[in-house]
């Protein structure tokens, strides 16, 4: 049985004479946290409605949770939970009331969904504030409150539209735990598209990078970092100049500056941990003010990429 709960193979979709998707091919796997990221008119909005079945692709196939969103969403949106940009809440309707009011749209009775409101409201930590109208709630509790409605079906894939968007940080960090949890405990599969890259890269799986309708990038956090030129850099601040001529031997990747008493190591390429590094340097007399490792972050890489796919287009 396949375990792949999303699937996009070379979907095109245009409007007009624009290329809003251009041959877009990923999979997102049970269990997973999947992000996708892109600056703006990028394809992500267009990704998401086509896998919600809104937009009929040009070319190409799409399935969600097997079946064809466009033909099947009757059947699929059972099992789906999704979070958009901006969520429309019911102001007049109390948290609880509003989460009851979506169980019975998912056709579960009053007496099955019992006390799950008070558990979904407790897992989004808004329990003390289960009888307080929605009309009420701060931007962070709005962006918790849909989190929890996109549970009340026990979704197998959570298709989450910017969910940090201009949340506080106590709600940030609610999210950054709980979305990894619900993949890892409960197995189901989370589409997460952000602005946000640090908090992308602190909880996603596998990323995968869209520029002009293309992906350009697609792998865990980890190995699209290694794709960059810029590898793990070790920067050593020396407290003299450097003498010592047999340096060499044993670090045969490096830079030294010797105005500012600066060593740059690549990691990459020596093959050695910062740690040997150390020794070695201290084995040799070498006096060691201050080491700092420079390493490339999703942020490196995103813009590597989309400007790359800047260049393609």
């Amino acid at each position: 049985m396949s375990t792949t709960v999303v699937e996009f193979n070379d979907v095109w979709k245009k409007f007009g004479h624009v290329d809003a998707l251009r041959g877009i091919t990923f999979g997102v796997e049970a269990g997973e946290v999947f992000g996708f990221i892109g600056p703006n008119g990028s394809g992500k909005t267009t990704t998401i409605r086509t896998l919600l079945g809104f937009y009929r692709p040009h070319q190409g196939t799409v399935r969600v949770l097997g079946r064809d969103p466009l033909k099947q969403f009757g059947e699929i949106g059972r099992s789906v939970g999704v979070m958009l940009e901006q969520p429309g809440l019911y102001d007049h309707l109390t948290a609880t009331e509003y989460l009851e009011f979506y169980a019975g749209l998912f056709g579960v009775s009053p007496s099955r969904f019992g006390g799950r409101a008070g558990e979904l409201l407790r897992l989004v930590g808004l329990e003390d504030r289960a009888g307080d109208l929605l009309g009420t709630f701060s931007k962070g509790m709005r962006q918790r409150i849909s989190l929890a409605r996109c549970l009340v079906n026990q979704a197998r894939l959570l298709v989450l539209d910017e969910p940090f968007d201009g949340i506080d940080v106590e709600t940030r960090r609610h999210i950054l735990d709980l979305l990894p949890s619900l993949a890892r405990n409960d197995g189901a599969s989370i589409f997460v598209t952000s602005h946000n890259l640090p908090e992308v890269e602190q909880i996603s799986d596998r990323i995968a990078v869209v520029s002009k309708g293309r992906i350009v990038g697609l792998d865990r956090p980890e190995v699209l970092r290694r794709q960059l030129d810029r590898k793990n850099v070790l920067v050593i601040k020396l407290g003299g100049a450097l003498n010592n001529g047999d340096l060499k031997k044993v670090l045969p990747r490096y830079t030294y500056d010797s105005d500012r008493l600066e060593l740059r190591i690549e990691l990459d390429r020596t093959e050695l941990t910062r740690d040997q590094v150390l020794k070695h340097l201290v084995d040799r007399g070498v006096s060691v003010a201050a080491m700092t490792e420079e390493v490339s972050t999703l942020e490196d890489v995103y813009f590597a990429l989309t400007s790359a796919g800047k260049e393609k287009s």
